[in-house]
């Protein structure tokens, strides 16, 4: 039986910094990806958590986020902690404001200053999101969701997966299962538009979303 996890006792961490490294010629995209990064889980989901917080250009170093996560899962009163990674990603890598880290490197840091058991939600926006998955359930995450390559389709996905996260189902309030949430917002005939125009930029596109773990987990529930 899954665990009632309330508003009050659930955490949001948004760490969000891509222009920074991204390619020059896509700054102003970049951008504008970052501000509606913030601003669309601010939008869907700041008055679902107790506590929501983002970290964001030079504050989204890596000793800054293993800060804040050991803050998050130390704090007695939260016992659900997700987090939405909004970086630059490669296989098994993810790009920090300050450096390069590879997932397994990640996930083991995240096991030593983590509370056990708090990591909930590991919803990975970053490019070859998937590729960090194995690593971030090892890290002690319930579910995770990543791309199989580089990542094109967030402009839509994103804010349609926050909403049904939220508990905005298309006819109700009643809350949406990871898994299910992923099948609604990952449009295959939207996403395939976006991975054909990225495909002008970049090679390896495919922004499809692996769900692991356990995807039955709503936002009530652990």
């Amino acid at each position: 039986m899954q665990k009632i996890i309330v508003k009050e006792k659930r955490a949001l961490l948004v760490v969000n910094c891509l222009a920074e490294h991204g390619d020059r010629r896509l700054l102003y995209l970049y951008r504008f990806i970052e501000k509606a990064g913030i601003g669309v889980a601010a939008h869907f989901l700041s008055s679902q958590y107790g506590s929501f917080s983002v970290l964001k250009d030079r504050e989204a170093g890596a000793d800054l986020f293993f800060h804040r996560l050991l803050c998050l899962t130390g704090n007695p009163g939260i016992e659900a902690v997700d987090l939405f990674l909004q970086l630059h990603g490669r296989n098994k890598k993810v790009r920090f404001f300050d450096r390069w880290l590879d997932s397994m490197t990640l996930s083991h840091e995240i096991r030593r200053i983590a509370v056990p058991g708090k990591l909930r939600l590991f919803y990975n926006l970053c490019c070859y999101g998937d590729s960090h998955s194995t690593d971030m359930l090892a890290a002690g995450f319930k579910v995770t969701v990543g791309s199989r390559k580089i990542n094109a389709s967030a402009a839509v996905e994103y804010p349609l997966f926050c909403r049904y996260w939220s508990g905005d189902g298309l006819f109700s309030r009643k809350s949406v299962a990871v898994r299910e949430a992923i099948r609604r917002a990952d449009r295959r005939t939207v996403r395939q538009i976006q991975d054909r125009l990225a495909g002008r930029y970049f090679r390896n596109v495919d922004s499809k979303k692996i769900t692991r773990g356990d995807g039955r987990i709503t936002i009530d529930t652990l």
